[in-house]
């Protein structure tokens, strides 16, 4: 006969422990691979938690972002992202910090290693969510939770990379998926709610990535301004 296997149960609680995924997160990760549009009906029609199948998609998206900090720390931070700042500029947040060269740019790493990946999430739903709403028609509140639906199905299939976009040496490669995965995954999603037909579908995807990279952009001007002023005022 059917029923709870208390095997599975008691691994999927070890599981839960280990890494805060338990038996939701991981059939809301499991989903947004293989059907992410009936992910994001059961949001909109069932309510935030699709009716108890799935994980909350703001919740969900930041413990994804969790691992790609995780992923961040592996790779190194963004040390080459400091290095390659005008020589005029980082020199005299260096000066004015008292530090040396290394001590400074070590800490400035740390703090933009920290803050990078939700300050770039945070930029990147504010620039896509009213696009979403002019295209979808929706309310606000299930705008957002549509755009945070589309930036884990978005951000489920990069997790498989693992630190590699975060390495200079694979920076192409990992680019090119990163951006296809992106169109990819408003594709899936937004048929018949954010796009029509397909031409019309492709250049709506090309246009939400072309915004949302602006977007973090910006973004990454403030993890910058965040790192420098932690590198200057902290010990």
């Amino acid at each position: 006969m059917g029923g709870p296997n208390p095997e599975r149960s008691r691994f999927a609680d070890y599981a839960e422990d280990a890494t805060g995924f338990g038996a939701t997160e991981w059939r809301t990760f499991r989903d947004l691979l293989k059907r992410p549009r009936a992910v994001l009906d059961a949001y909109l029609e069932r309510g935030p938690t699709g009716g108890g199948l799935y994980a909350r998609p703001m919740g969900f998206y930041f413990a994804l972002c969790g691992v790609l900090m995780i992923y961040m720390f592996i790779a190194g931070g963004l040390e080459g992202v400091i290095q390659r700042q005008p020589a005029e500029v980082l020199n005299g947040w260096i000066a004015a910090s008292g530090k040396s060269r290394a001590e400074f740019i070590g800490d400035a790493d740390g703090w933009m290693s920290l803050v990078s990946v939700p300050v770039l999430s945070f930029f990147y739903a504010i620039f896509s969510a009213p696009l979403l709403k002019w295209w979808g028609g929706l309310d606000w509140r299930r705008t957002f939770r549509s755009t945070f639906t589309l930036l884990n199905a978005w951000t489920v299939p990069v997790i498989f990379l693992g630190p590699l976009p975060m390495m200079e040496r694979f920076a192409l490669f990992a680019s090119i998926f990163m951006y296809g995965a992106n169109i990819v995954a408003f594709l899936r999603l937004g048929r018949g709610l954010w796009w029509k037909g397909w031409p019309g579908g492709i250049l709506k995807g090309f246009l939400l990535l072309v915004v949302m990279m602006i977007g973090a952009g910006i973004g990454m001007f403030f993890v910058m301004q965040i790192g420098m002023m932690g590198a200057l005022h902290g010990n």
